[in-house]
């Protein structure tokens, strides 16, 4: 199969090599084909990617045994330095709680992002924007937007929902930006 795609693909290249060089461009392109789609069988699988968001909260003791941190601290550091956030339950005086989808990828690289944008308002409305369906992305959440996945709750997802989640991910994080700006001027005043 390999060598069936790479056989399409340097007929597709052809216009571009140079004559008598056909079997370099073919082993070239198997070699890259393999290094792509064949896995080493020394070399652990990725985990699956999660179909949905968890809406789950962690515990602190939680995120650093399922995020393997090296200590709670770490875990706080990251909270102060708005790369991740926790709720704080209205009932607990000391208590944080950190919701579980901001540890699927690709959240945890675009999440200070959109934190950033946000810094000034107060931490129950930073996470009522995260969870919060806008008009603005078709009723989804910018934590659906931002994952690329609806939330394990949600119900059906519309097909004009799943061509918004199926975007690339700049482009998704472009458009919580977008509206966080526009959230976060309005939640400071």
């Amino acid at each position: 199969m390999i060598k069936s795609m790479a056989s399409t693909l340097a007929k597709e290249l052809s216009p571009l090599q140079k004559p008598g060089r056909t079997d370099d461009l073919l082993n070239i392109l198997v070699r890259q084909l393999e290094d792509w789609l064949v896995c080493d069988a020394n070399v652990a699988l990725p985990e699956e990617k999660t179909a949905a968001l968890p809406v789950t909260m962690w515990s602190p003791a939680e995120v650093v045994a399922k995020q393997k941190l090296s200590a709670l601290t770490t875990l706080y550091r990251y909270d102060k330095a708005g790369k991740l956030y926790c709720v704080k339950p209205s009932a607990k005086q000391n208590g944080r709680m950190f919701p579980a989808w901001q540890f699927v990828d690709p959240v945890p690289s675009l999440l200070s992002h959109v934190i950033t944008e946000l810094r000034g308002v107060l931490q129950f409305e930073l996470h009522a924007f995260f969870v919060t369906q806008q008009d603005d992305l078709n009723e989804l959440s910018p934590a659906e937007m931002l994952a690329g996945l609806p939330f394990e709750n949600r119900g059906a997802v519309s097909p004009a929902q799943a061509r918004l989640l199926s975007l690339p991910t700049a482009e998704r994080l472009q458009r919580v930006l977008v509206l966080a700006r526009y959230a976060g001027r309005g939640m400071t005043d």
